[in-house]
């Protein structure tokens, strides 16, 4: 597989019929994001968890390819649930989707349908409602900031991204 110096769209699937996440097990599936990118060097520009998936935007750096970062989020995710869980076997779907984003409005675009996903699935009214996204960390107040579980990467887009 060819590594690419891209941001991605990911969009991961809980195995069904498994139950949605708790409260506490979004905090884990952070804390996996987090491991992950300590260990493996990638950004990450947004994401959103959900009860059933989730989605987010990576940039992994070369020689790291996405396929691998998501390999690994899954892997120390599914470790953590598990154990929460009392439960042994494989938590995500086999397959993810991805899309690498070609310009700076598709970047915007992913970014928004992110951030809209809790209020198109009626589980808040508006996205700031949704601790469990980016949201917050794209808000001028200092303290929505801080407040958001996990911080994300803040990145210029490359020019290759303005074209």
């Amino acid at each position: 597989m060819r590594a690419a110096d891209r941001i991605f769209f990911v969009t991961v699937n809980l195995r069904r019929p498994l139950p949605a996440f708790t409260t506490e097990e979004y905090a884990s599936i952070l804390s996996s994001f987090q491991e992950s990118r300590r260990r493996l060097g990638f950004l990450l520009c947004g994401y959103v968890l959900m009860p059933d998936h989730w989605h987010a935007l990576f940039w992994p750096r070369y020689p790291l390819n996405i396929s691998r970062l998501v390999q690994d989020i899954k892997y120390v995710s599914s470790r953590r649930l598990n154990r929460q869980r009392g439960s042994t076997g494989s938590l995500w779907q086999h397959q993810f989707w991805d899309r690498f984003v070609r310009h700076a409005r598709e970047f915007n675009d992913r970014l928004t349908y992110m951030h809209l996903n809790p209020v198109r699935r009626a589980l808040v009214d508006r996205p700031k409602e949704w601790r469990w996204s980016s949201y917050q960390n794209f808000s001028l107040e200092h303290s929505m900031r801080a407040a958001c579980p996990l911080q994300i990467d803040e990145v210029l887009l490359p020019d290759s991204y303005h074209a």
